[in-house]
């Protein structure tokens, strides 16, 4: 009898970028062993950013004009079958996020093209860059010795990632923009020694401030991310990116001096470009070469990945915390809590524990995976509070994790972990309290689950002593039953959980119970 071998087919996704200057598409197919193909990129030019950056909306003209593209794109997605939500993203950067009008703009992009953008804020922006450059941080190990940032020049803003030894320990956002950059000189004349002396004294500062980021004594490398620094290296290098490529940083210099020559036309004609990317190629090339300079590096890393391949990448790993996104936030939150001198051993296991039960609990809490790096931050940093003052705090807790910036997290999920925190003990949430009185009901309901978990996470390591390694928890009648394995004398922990139960039984209905065990089944 032959055996019949079921064979996986390719899935095929898609990637819309509403960006300041174009709105671009990626079409990619996703093989059976993970591997991800590029088969189409599209880009067409429209000009939020004029509208944003300039006047402060999008004018409706330009709104048609996006409709209009989409609808396009819509039709190109129809004949690649690319039909499911699940296989689609569409996302927007500074230029909507930045637009007064930003919500009708929403809003008359899904009545006409049924596209529900997304906008993206600064934090899930550091978190798909991260993940697009991640595989070549791997594929390149020397990147994860030393200090390496990872920099891009979009239209309205420069973003930036500092990795020391692998970790990131930086991640920022600067409205320094090859677009916002070039509208600011738009009064001034063509002379292109002017123009460029204008666009250096504006980039300088911002360059100063990325640049204080650093260790002075370490050595450093960049790499650098965007479509101009890639027709820097086909001009240069007469060659196309295909995953690294380097380039001295006098000849990236020779090559600026070459284009601030030429008109927009001329840029046009000699490298293919649209009219705006002539316009905004300088300025963007030139923020690159001066990052370049002040971080005194020789060579810049020019790497053939966008944005657009971190969002493929999330969407085929089944949601936004993939690849080590959750070691990085959790790496972070320990250099956090380590300014403030915390209990770095008993953070660490209360976390540790919060996971498993966490996990152990789905059918109970039935929250989606990605609760558990909220649940996991707030148990690193719930005592944090105790640098201020012992008296109440689990409150100088959240007031810490809410002012604070950690990688990936954004500022409302920033309250949620503050909230989780500060609920670890004492009061139960009430709507008086304040930040909890500024959620909905859906997350009202999540801070108040994650918190019950917290309390009994805990409460397993009430001595401080890290005896508990593994547990199993699984429902018996009106219980939760905690199970350790190998564990004899948990007295202090008993007498802790009971204490601590009181939000787990006022939100789930069920008191829990710590038994011993010999092993895990």
């Amino acid at each position: 009898m032959n055996e019949i071998v079921e064979t996986v087919q390719p899935r095929l996704v898609a990637v819309i970028d509403v960006g300041a200057t174009s709105i671009r598409m990626m079409i990619g197919q996703v093989g059976a062993d993970g591997d991800i193909s590029h088969l189409e990129v599209l880009s067409q030019p429209v000009a939020l950013g004029r509208d944003s950056f300039v006047h402060g909306e999008i004018r409706r003209a330009t709104i048609e004009d996006c409709v209009h593209v989409l609808n396009i794109y819509k039709n190109k997605l129809s004949l690649y079958g690319i039909t499911s939500e699940s296989d689609l993203r569409v996302v927007a950067t500074s230029a909507v996020r930045e637009a007064s009008n930003r919500l009708a703009f929403l809003d008359r992009i899904l009545i006409a093209t049924g596209f529900d953008i997304e906008p993206f804020d600064e934090s899930r922006l550091h978190r798909v860059t991260y993940l697009g450059v991640k595989p070549i941080l791997d594929d390149h190990p020397h990147f994860l010795g030393g200090q390496t940032i990872v920099c891009e020049v979009g239209g309205g803003s420069t973003e930036t990632l500092f990795l020391n030894d692998g970790q990131i320990t930086n991640a920022q956002t600067w409205r320094l923009g090859a677009l916002r950059l070039t509208l600011s000189l738009d009064s001034v004349d063509s002379l292109a020694a002017r123009t460029r002396h204008l666009l250096e004294s504006r980039i300088s500062p911002t360059v100063n401030q990325i640049v204080a980021s650093i260790n002075p004594d370490k050595p450093r490398q960049l790499i650098t991310m965007g479509s101009e620094m890639r027709l820097v290296a086909r001009a240069v290098l007469a060659r196309s990116v295909e995953k690294l490529e380097t380039i001295d940083v006098s000849l990236l210099s020779q090559f600026i001096r070459e284009i601030m020559k030429l008109s927009p036309d001329q840029l046009v004609t000699r490298y293919q470009l649209s009219i705006q990317e002539s316009k905004t190629l300088g300025p963007a090339l030139l923020i690159n070469q001066m990052i370049a300079k002040r971080l005194e590096v020789d060579q810049i890393h020019i790497a053939e990945v966008n944005m657009r391949d971190g969002l493929i990448l999330e969407m085929t790993t089944g949601g936004s915390w993939v690849g080590n996104t959750v070691e990085q936030v959790a790496g972070n939150a320990i250099a956090l809590g380590r300014r403030f001198d915390f209990d770095e051993r008993h953070a660490v296991q209360v976390a540790k524990l919060a996971s498993q039960l966490f996990r152990s609990t789905v059918a109970l809490h039935r929250l989606p995976e990605q609760w558990e790096i909220v649940l996991q931050v707030a148990a690193l940093l719930h005592e944090i509070g105790l640098a201020i003052n012992e008296r109440s705090y689990h409150k100088h807790s959240a007031y810490i994790i809410s002012n604070s910036t950690l990688f990936g997290i954004g500022a409302r999920e920033l309250l949620l972990i503050s909230l989780v925190a500060r609920y670890h003990r004492r009061a139960l949430p009430q709507l008086g309290h304040e930040g909890y009185n500024l959620l909905n009901q859906n997350e009202r309901v999540v801070v108040s689950k994650l918190a019950a978990l917290l309390r009994i996470a805990k409460a397993l390591d009430a001595g401080r002593n890290q005896l508990i390694n593994e547990l199993k928890a699984f429902l018996r009648g009106n219980s939760l039953i905690v199970e350790v394995p190998g564990a004899t004398d948990l007295a202090l922990e008993e007498l802790e959980m009971r204490r601590q139960q009181d939000l787990f039984e006022y939100v789930f209905g069920r008191n829990v119970e710590l038994t011993h065990a010999v092993e895990l089944e």
